[in-house]
């Protein structure tokens, strides 16, 4: 396995691991509202976001790409600043409120748009 493909199972790991993880987060507020995350929980989604991050710039070093040549990279650089503004207004929103259901449903679309990109390599569905 080369650098890149290294890279690149770090990278979908970490997507695996951050999506669960603003999932869980979402579910503990909801679940018990009144008690606090656990401080694990606040900080270990930021070290795999970071990770995820690092690995993405790495992949596009060795590649020699510049993401805003190419659309789809374009597309989900544009989806990613979506999902963390939607993410963070879901999880600072009172629990339980319309607006953090709200809030939760566009992020995780936002998210799955960006899985579905990475892996369709276009930045709009097809229309069948």
């Amino acid at each position: 396995m080369n650098l890149y493909e290294s890279l690149k199972l770090i990278h979908v790991a970490c997507v695996v691991i951050s999506g669960a993880l603003f999932a869980l987060r979402f579910a503990l507020l909801n679940v018990r509202p009144k008690n606090r995350l656990p401080k694990q929980l606040k900080v270990l989604p930021h070290v795999v976001d970071t990770v995820l991050l690092v690995a993405a710039i790495g992949m596009l070093l060795l590649s020699a790409v510049n993401p805003f040549q190419v659309t789809w990279l374009t597309a989900k650089i544009i989806a990613l600043v979506a999902y963390i503004l939607f993410g963070a207004f879901c999880l600072r929103s009172r629990p339980g409120s319309a607006r953090q259901a709200v809030m939760f449903v566009v992020a995780a679309s936002v998210f799955v748009y960006m899985v579905w990109v990475a892996v369709s390599k276009h930045a709009l569905p097809a229309i069948v």
